[in-house]
């Protein structure tokens, strides 16, 4: 008797863990980010919704009057499908609008005309205000990010909690052409030398400090930078068709073999190909941010159509972090997402006249 209880009692152990690890595989299973696209229509709306876990992001395809409009949603994974539930239009004369209550996402508004597609808030223009002023920048409000504006000859470093100004040069310099920016790191060669450069100067914008790094190599102005592999940043040399890596980690530099990261894999390059077409390194990402014709624009990964976002002659592109990006416009520095609409947040003269490379955002 004593047997059968404890071989019962053991069967029931094995059930139990079994029930437990299929209970555990399905939780893993069902919060597991998978690639999905589907269809389905509302109020005789047709909608195509799709995930790509590579990319991390959510299209919606809304095909309404014969149009299509694209979006796109950088939003964490939802479990849940037909992520749309209600569609509300709004038309005016030839004007259409679309915004969308949404489950589990956020999903902006947009608008058509017969012309072009834009985001709904386009012509809700923030005024700048002055509320603080520091080495001729005004500053109307700054958000969580870390500004270097260049003067022409120091950094103003501004923040939240800091404004200073890091010096580099005992003259003026107007035209910074060669120079690069990734994660909290600024890099700038010396430009008080001409036609060639040994030195490198390298900003932590974390703790606002200017490092120098001797190069055993001479490299031309006459180059550009191709991106970064973690805390190598790669420099092809134009006049002496050589590309380079500057270990940061290191503080040295090497010759390289001619290629470019693409999507995380190495691809050869030939000369002829970096004096004709300057590829960089480049990972896919959802949508695109580009400056047309003084206009702002967002295309969808392999979409058709082209989403205008301001109505303001833009003059220099930033930064896209996420789906907020930074602009000029004028002398003001702006800060748009489809969501909150355009901040007005610095303001310099002196970007009537000169705006390229004048401005570095960092987390």
């Amino acid at each position: 008797m004593k047997m059968r209880n404890k071989i019962s009692m053991k069967k029931h152990v094995v059930l139990v863990i079994c029930l437990i690890l299929l209970f555990i595989i399905f939780i893993y299973l069902y919060f597991q980010e998978v690639s999905y696209e589907l269809n389905y229509e509302i109020n005789d709306i047709s909608i195509n919704e799709r995930y790509d876990k590579d990319l991390k992001a959510y299209f919606f395809n809304i095909y309404y009057n014969d149009k299509n409009y694209e979006l796109v949603s950088i939003e964490e994974y939802s479990n849940k499908r037909k992520l749309i539930e209600d569609i509300i239009t709004s038309e005016n004369d030839d004007e259409v609008c679309l915004s969308f209550k949404t489950n589990g996402i956020n999903l902006y508004s947009i608008c058509s005309n017969e012309e072009e597609y834009y985001m709904n808030n386009i012509a809700n223009q923030e005024k700048f205000t002055t509320n603080d002023t520091y080495e001729n920048i005004n500053i109307n409000e700054l958000d969580d990010k870390t500004y270097l504006l260049w003067n022409y000859h120091d950094f103003i470093y501004l923040n939240n909690n800091t404004k200073e100004k890091l010096t580099l040069f005992s003259k003026d310099i107007y035209n910074l052409s060669l120079i690069y920016a990734f994660d909290n790191y600024l890099l700038i060669p010396d430009y008080e030398q001409n036609y060639l450069f040994d030195k490198l100067y390298v900003i932590d914008t974390n703790r606002a400090r200017i490092n120098s790094i001797n190069l055993r190599f001479d490299v031309y102005f006459d180059s550009y930078f191709l991106g970064n592999d973690k805390n190598d940043v790669y420099i092809y040399d134009l006049r002496e068709n050589q590309e380079f890596y500057i270990d940061l980690d290191k503080e040295e530099i090497y010759t390289s073999k001619n290629q470019i990261l693409v999507d995380g894999d190495w691809k050869n390059v030939t000369n002829q190909t970096f004096q004709n077409e300057r590829p960089t390194f480049k990972n896919t990402k959802p949508y695109e941010i580009t400056l047309k014709d003084s206009q702002l624009y967002l295309q969808t990964l392999d979409g058709k159509t082209t989403v205008r976002l301001t109505n303001r002659e833009v003059s220099e592109l930033i930064k896209v972090d996420n789906l907020n990006v930074y602009y000029i416009s004028g002398d003001i520095l702006y800060k748009y997402n489809p969501y909150d609409g355009e901040i007005a947040l610095l303001q310099y003269s002196e970007w009537n006249f000169n705006h390229q490379n004048m401005v570095f955002i960092f987390d």
